[in-house]
Order: C-alpha cells, then structure tokens, then sequence
C-alpha cells in the first residue's frame, strides 16, 4: 500500500470508511461526479490494495487466531421442491469451524493463523494446499499419523439440522493447547469453535485477563435449548437459529451478558438481527438481498462481523458486513 493517493482518492477514502456499504450511485452523487468516473476512482483503490472489494473491505490487517475443526463436509438437503417434485441435494467439500472461519477472515485481508488438527491424508493435503491460497497461516497446524483428517456429514431438512461427525478428538487439541498457548495471547481476536472454549479458558485463566485477546464463537440452535454459563467469559457469541423464534433467545443472551457476556448476536438469517449487550437490545434490518442460510452462513457471518469490529465499526455496519458476506457464500463448501 506504498502508493501515493490523489486528493480525490482520499476523499472517496474517508466516505467509504464511514458508509462501507453505500452504492457507487450514491457515491457518484455525494461527489458531484458521474458513476463511472466513481467506478474509476474505487477501481484504482483496489489496485494500489487500499481497499479489497465486496463491501469495500480496507486492507488493514489485524492479528487473529481460529481455533476448531476443519475437513472434509458433506452437506444432504433433503425435502426440497423443486418443479412440483420433492428433491435430495448432496454436496462435498471443504468445511468445519476452523476451515470456513479462518478463509473468509482471509478474504477481508486480515492476518490469520489457524490452529487446527489434519491427518497426514489426502484430504489434508488438499485442505492446506487451499488454505494456503487464501493466505490462511498454515504454520501452527498439527498433522497427525494416529487420526485421519476429520469428516462431517450434515443432515438439512424441515426439522432441522443434524449432523454426524468423525473428527480429531478433543483429546487431541487438548494436548496440543500446550504448544499453542502462546498463540492464544499473542493475538488480537481469537475465534474459538465453541466446543473448544472450556479448555481454550483453562488455559486462558493462568494468564492475567488482561493479557486475553477478544474471543469469539458461534452456536447454532433450533426452537429450544439453553445457552451454557461459558459463553459469559466471551467478547462476541453468534447464535444462528434455524426452525425457531429469535426473540426467545433475547431472553437467554442478556442473561449471559449479566454474567460477562460482550455482545450477544442472534439471527434467522432470513430478516431478523438482535444486538443484546449492556446497552439494551437492538434489532438490525437485514437488506432483501442479504439474507443468508443459518445452517450454511453462520461462520461467514460470525467473520463479517469480527472484521467489522476490528475496523472500528459499529456493530449495526460489522453485522450488514457479515450478513452480506454470509449471503455470498456457500458456508465454505469449495
């Protein structure tokens, strides 16, 4: 980012810094400029790397840690209609937590390093091969003789989601925590899938929490359930509700943030968003477009917002920036 920008450049700089989402059209007329003379201006940002498209995302990176599962997905969607015919979807790729969480922060242009756990397999070897060309920090990953890379089957329909799961034990990753606690402070955001946050806050709590980084995680839930007491030493908790009511959870999230809870971030994915923290509850209206799929978004929305936050965003802008990230991808499956 060492070339110089012209007077008009820094211009559109500070608008877009304010306003991420506003169209070229609305841009053009702030300016008093014709549109495409607006396209011009964005399009050279994006080539001296001042800002990385899609919601104009600003290249300015911050240090953050993923820490979860990751391997090989197979996504069954069962029950759908499609011409007067009732149909079954499959679909394999790349997915867990790790995987899905760690590209799409990449692709905000943010440092990122993932910590997660592979066999020496095929499909470790293709996992890496396509972390590396998102950029995602590979150095810190464990591969291992004893596990095979781990493998989810995730089952979609009208009653929900469910999921069957082979992956690397915790056991594993627990024994690994030694090697990488010095990782898990030495970040600024830490993104933790939340299977892992009881063993990620043990090790966490022999350090002053000063020292702790924002932590980060998601949790998908259905019509009914409960939120456990650990999601209160969190920054940020990212509830995806699928088959269900949001606002029965409000409820359940602001009883988290008396205990400690950051911010509390539920949503359908469809139209509805709620920010509960100290400040009360509000509720974020979803553009039409940018709704997404809870049971296949919700990491792209939870890295959305991180990216947002880390920018210094408010979080109505850090949640518009995830739910339209969340709406343009696949949940990871590439």
């Amino acid at each position: 980012m060492g070339l110089k920008l012209t007077a008009r450049e820094k211009e559109i700089l500070e608008i877009l810094r304010k306003e991420p989402l506003i169209s070229q059209d609305e841009l053009a007329r702030r300016l008093g400029i014709a549109r495409s003379s607006a396209a011009v201006h964005v399009s050279n940002l994006m080539k001296k790397g001042v800002i990385l498209g899609r919601g104009y995302v600003f290249n300015e990176r911050v240090s953050s840690v993923v820490l979860g599962q990751s391997g090989v997905e197979i996504a069954v969607e069962t029950g759908m209609r499609e011409n007067w015919e009732t149909v079954t979807r499959i679909t394999t790729g790349i997915g867990g937590f790790a995987y899905k969480v760690a590209t799409n922060l990449a692709r905000f242009g943010l440092g990122v390093k993932i910590l997660t756990a592979l066999g020496i397999d095929e499909e470790g070897d293709r996992l890496i091969e396509r972390l590396m060309k998102e950029e995602v920090d590979t150095s810190s990953l464990y591969r291992s003789s004893q596990h095979g890379t781990g493998k989810r089957v995730r089952v979609i329909s009208q009653d929900g989601l469910v999921e069957y799961s082979d992956d690397v034990g915790l056991d594993v990753f627990e024994g690994l925590l030694d090697i990488w606690s010095h990782l898990l402070t030495g970040c600024e955001w830490l993104l933790v899938e939340h299977n892992f946050l009881e063993m990620v806050l043990r090790k966490l709590a022999q350090r002053e929490s000063s020292q702790w980084p924002y932590i980060c995680t998601l949790q998908l839930v259905g019509k009914e359930g409960s939120l456990a007491d650990v999601f209160s030493d969190c920054h940020l908790l990212v509830l995806g509700v699928s088959g269900g009511e949001v606002e029965g959870w409000i409820e359940k999230g602001l009883g988290l943030v008396d205990k400690g809870l950051g911010s509390f971030v539920v949503t359908d994915g469809t139209s509805k968003v709620f920010v509960v923290n100290r400040k009360g509850s509000t509720e974020v209206t979803l553009a039409p477009n940018q709704g997404f799929e809870v049971t296949r978004g919700l990491e792209a929305f939870l890295a959305g917002i991180v990216y947002g936050l880390a920018q210094g965003y408010q979080y109505r802008q850090a949640v518009r920036i995830g739910s339209r990230v969340a709406s343009l991808t696949e949940g990871g499956n590439v």
